[in-house]
């Protein structure tokens, strides 16, 4: 069947829509969320909670517990306040959301729109139903002015594309709306969308990212009823204070190293302690010990999650975003590269022990080189979960845990791991991508054109292709083609801005005629530009 063939109708979002019991329950389950939240709160003695966790203008360089411990000062007072009201969120937070907060059995992938957020995901959208997927998709809207600024957007142009609009105010009630919207930003909305979503197995997408295969699926995969949950690696390692592990109460035994990397160690039959291929026990990353989570850090472009096995990880991850930006975020980043809400769901998870699986292979960065010869990054390629842990189970799980192999001590399971690493989980290696994550610059021809070092204003188009030669095979059915990613994304440009006269708030001061000319210079260009196949 056609993804488009027969539409869904949006929700009257001009009136809530939630009138049977079950929803009403689901308010009220709400309300009593939010309330543990507000009552976990962390009390910042008067100085302010951003005060709590100092960064050190000196710090030791590397991942070891020394190192990060020097990354920032917390107090005692301070520490022990951390450790009681997250003792107190762990235990008011219940097991589990309820099945009538979500309707049960249901997938489908949200994203975040609102203003110019609204058009990247409807960009998304195309590139989703081109892969052939049919899942439903949600777009959530922060606040009711962005319904009332997009009404065409859901009402008109969403229902034909199986998606629709999603009010917070109306997926958490008003009572909660009222008291917390002015709480809520930026990256706190990941969290909120995951709750507000009426899905129970979800595919959370950034509203910059373009998934390449379809993603249906994965949700029947063994590989997502297994962990329930599945993550993506970012580019640094991780950066997440000792110090969040004792707040949380989650141990960590520095005696046994269990992990290289992000790669696990055969260490069930040998004798405690352990810390083979290290000087001594403070050479140790820490993340490699046990009880710690493992490298790399987090990447949130895209995440599948379970909601009905993974209820508690994402009401706990709800209450480090809340609290995140003066708090855990800077618990789990340390001042480092990619502070945000990304790891604040596998930190989660650790910590009320469900299990999650985070790509093994590393991002392909996709970028071109500019005039001074230094290549700038402008997206992140990250890879196919199902590839990836099939090639995982080949080439380390097997080597290293089948009984008919032969058993390798630590130090040579660590030098074969460390070739794995660089040969088979590359970003070079064999695994398909699964999405294009494009977060800098975004794909927004507005924000293109106003840049002189990416814009040609004589010619009227960019200087560069910003993603070179990088193309993939596009495969519906049993027919295959290959796709040259950016042209594709300016022709779908082209057709929704200047063929289907589409209408968004964000261009809604543009001049439309002249950025149409520079969307057909730019396509003229790519079109006729030498096309490498990668």
């Amino acid at each position: 069947m056609d993804a488009t063939s027969e539409p869904i109708l949006p929700p009257k979002l001009s009136s809530p829509n939630y009138h049977s019991n079950s929803e009403t329950a689901s308010h009220r389950f709400w309300t009593k969320i939010f309330q543990v939240l507000e009552e976990c709160k962390v009390d910042d003695f008067g100085e302010g909670l951003y005060k709590m966790i100092d960064y050190t203008s000196e710090s030791i360089k590397g991942n070891t517990k020394e190192a990060l411990l020097s990354k920032a000062f917390i107090g005692q007072k301070s520490l022990e306040e951390l450790k009681l009201k997250h003792q107190m969120v762990l235990q008011r937070l219940p097991s589990e959301i309820p099945s009538y907060a979500y309707k049960k059995g249901t997938k489908g992938i949200v994203m975040i729109g609102g203003g110019r957020f609204s058009w990247l995901s409807y960009l998304s959208l195309i590139g989703l139903r081109e892969t052939g997927s049919l899942l439903p998709v949600e777009i959530l809207l922060p606040s009711p002015n962005d319904y009332e600024n997009e009404k065409d957007f859901c009402d008109t142009i969403l229902p034909p594309m199986n998606a629709k609009c999603v009010l917070l105010s109306e997926s958490l009630g008003e009572t909660v709306y009222s008291e917390w919207n002015k709480k809520f930003a930026n990256y706190q909305f990941k969290a909120l969308s995951l709750i507000a979503s009426s899905f129970e197995h979800v595919l959370l997408l950034d509203s910059d990212n373009i998934v390449l295969s379809n993603p249906d699926t994965i949700f029947g995969s063994s590989l997502y009823k297994h962990y329930g949950m599945i993550t993506w690696p970012d580019y640094w390692s991780r950066t997440i204070s000792p110090k969040f592990y004792e707040i949380a109460g989650v141990d960590i035994n520095e005696s046994h190293r269990v992990r290289y990397n992000r790669f696990p160690l055969n260490v069930a039959s040998r004798a405690e302690p352990n810390l083979s291929g290290s000087k001594n026990k403070g050479d140790v990353p820490y993340h490699d010990l046990e009880g710690a989570i493992p490298d790399l850090s987090t990447e949130s472009g895209q995440f599948f999650v379970n909601k009905g096995t993974h209820g508690k990880t994402l009401l706990l991850a709800l209450y480090y975003n809340i609290y995140g930006p003066d708090l855990y975020y800077k618990l789990m980043s340390l001042g480092e590269q990619g502070e945000g809400d990304k790891d604040t769901f596998v930190a989660a998870a650790i910590v009320v022990k469900q299990k999650y699986y985070q790509l093994k292979s590393f991002i392909k960065t996709i970028g071109y080189i500019d005039s001074n010869s230094q290549f700038q990054g402008v997206a992140m390629g990250q890879m196919n979960p199902l590839k990836d842990n099939e090639l995982f189970e080949e080439v380390v799980i097997k080597p290293l845990f089948d009984e008919q192999s032969k058993p390798l001590d630590i130090d040579q399971q660590i030098e074969y791991l460390e070739k794995v690493k660089e040969e088979s989980f590359s970003q070079n290696n064999q695994v398909p991508i699964f999405a294009v994550h494009c977060n800098y610059p975004k794909l927004d021809p507005l924000q293109l054109l106003a840049r002189d070092d990416l814009f040609d204003k004589e010619k009227q188009r960019l200087k560069y292709r910003l993603y070179s030669s990088f193309s993939y095979d596009l495969t519906i059915g049993s027919k295959s083609s290959k796709i040259d990613f950016e042209l594709n994304q300016w022709i779908h440009m082209r057709k929704v801005i200047c063929e289907q006269k589409i209408h968004f708030v964000h261009f809604q001061d543009a001049d439309l005629n002249e950025l149409c000319r520079v969307i057909e210079n730019q396509i003229t260009w790519l079109t006729s530009s030498t096309f490498k196949s990668n």
